[in-house]
């Protein structure tokens, strides 16, 4: 059998079991095996593991704290490692329990056959790992979800605020290019040069904010539509530069 590299945390006050299953499971599976005399001292180990364990095996009857409060402490504390349960002949209403408290799986103690143990304990693993990535999964959905309400909104804003935008810009615009001639007719000389260098100035700030305008909306009508268009990216980002360089001039 290939070596693996799970590393287990047996908790039981019986300390001729927890010898003879620690030593095979590693002769049989070489799995890691740690082990806690009982439950309150497996929390604290698990508090100050900094590596964590890939699966707990956990005895139900125990002093002090048994099997079933142990789940209930990894439910409050939020400790997601898996738990396999073992329990006594007719302890089905345990089992039953156990596994609503989170245990992956149960084993019969006075049945307990070593390669199936350590079989269950591999595929207790697997099924974690399973079911850690089908919830990252559907957290990534989730998100994608969450961005795309997101999007729709900003698409609306910009489709209310756009036309009003575009339409000030062309006032401006016109304001400057036709009635600023008419404004500069009645000055005197030295007042229409500078009044002149100043309307200038405007009209290229507008010119500006209308190629920013179409950029941002270009851009994102690329974002929108979840694809790339990397030469079409590039075009905005030179527009951009040689606006600022007209200004400039």
């Amino acid at each position: 059998m290939p070596p693996s590299s799970l590393r287990i945390l047996l908790i039981d006050d019986d300390k001729d079991f927890v010898t003879a299953v620690a030593s095979q499971l590693k002769s049989e599976f070489n799995f890691d095996t740690s082990v806690a005399p009982n439950a309150l001292e497996a929390t604290a180990k698990l508090a100050t593991m900094s590596k964590g364990v890939d699966v707990i095996l956990v005895d139900y009857e125990m002093t002090g704290m048994d099997g079933l409060e142990f789940l209930r402490w990894m439910k409050k504390n939020d400790n997601q490692t898996p738990v396999v349960m073992l329990t006594a002949a007719g302890s089905e209403l345990v089992a039953v329990e156990a596994m609503k408290l989170g245990a992956y799986d149960y084993v019969r103690k006075e049945q307990l056959d070593l390669k199936h143990l350590g079989h269950v304990l591999e595929a207790t693993s697997e099924r974690h790992h399973y079911r850690v990535a089908q919830e990252f999964d559907e957290e990534q959905l989730r998100e994608i979800g969450l961005n795309r309400q997101a999007t729709d909104k900003a698409r609306d804003v910009l489709n209310t605020i756009t036309p009003p935008l575009n339409t000030a810009l062309a006032n401006i615009d016109y304001e400057i290019e036709v009635k600023g001639e008419e404004l500069l007719q009645g000055l005197d000389p030295s007042s229409r040069e500078k009044v002149k260098i100043l309307l200038q100035d405007v009209l290229k700030e507008v010119r500006v904010l209308e190629m920013s305008v179409r950029g941002i909306l270009t851009l994102y009508r690329i974002l929108y539509a979840h694809h790339k268009e990397e030469d079409e990216i590039e075009e905005i980002r030179k527009d951009v530069e040689e606006t600022l360089k007209g200004k400039q001039r």
